[in-house]
């Protein structure tokens, strides 16, 4: 029962704390359940929604009570997120509509921007909400399902404990040092322009 309960609660606090201000997937968390147990893993990806729809909550809610230009001060100053980033986002929804909040993050572009660029223009809250839950759920079942079956075959193959953790930390590592090196995450040095590399990186 503690086991669950610490499972659910993790999963819940690192899910809003992605969608506000941390910089590293909760996927990390229930994907490494998922390595040792498919069943807990699949499971706490409920619990990281809910924390991410509160998440996303909070960051709508936030934003529309400040300027623009104090909330693109804020998410610049989170690892990964650059003024080029932000700028791009806001034209996605722009050409893209809603279709952007639910795709955007499953190619790497952090969900609190679209709820920041969502409220700053005023669009409806129930609509973010509902659409949210797609936009986070899609990623969290693939990459949480995706370590699961890893595991399982890792299991097949005779790998041990330590050979499963080495190569879950090592692939996590791998993808974060691309992320911020040459992935969507790496700073844009210049807020105004747009090369197609970058265009690239996030998928359009």
């Amino acid at each position: 029962m503690l086991r669950t309960w610490v499972d659910h609660t993790v999963a819940t606090v690192w899910g809003s704390a992605e969608a506000t201000v941390f910089f590293i997937v909760p996927d990390v968390w229930t994907s490494w359940l998922a390595l040792h147990s498919p069943r807990r893993g699949m499971a706490t990806t409920v619990s990281a929604l809910a924390g991410a729809l509160a998440g996303g909550a909070t960051t709508y809610m936030t934003a529309q009570r400040m300027p623009p230009e104090a909330t693109e001060e804020i998410l610049t100053s989170i690892p990964g997120i650059s003024a080029g980033m932000v700028a791009k986002v806001e034209r996605q929804l722009d050409e893209q509509g809603w279709s952007a909040l639910v795709l955007g993050p499953t190619r790497g572009v952090p969900y609190k921007i679209y709820a920041r660029t969502l409220a700053h223009g005023n669009e409806s809250f129930g609509r973010f909400m509902a659409l949210s839950v797609p936009a986070r759920m899609v990623r969290f079942l693939a990459v949480t399902g995706g370590v699961a079956g890893l595991g399982k075959l890792a299991d097949r193959l005779g790998v041990g404990a330590k050979g499963k953790t080495a190569t879950f930390l090592a692939g996590w590592a791998g993808f974060y040092t691309w992320y911020f090196t040459r992935g969507p995450g790496r700073n844009s040095e210049s807020a105004g322009e747009v090369s197609p590399d970058e265009l690239s990186d996030l998928g359009w």
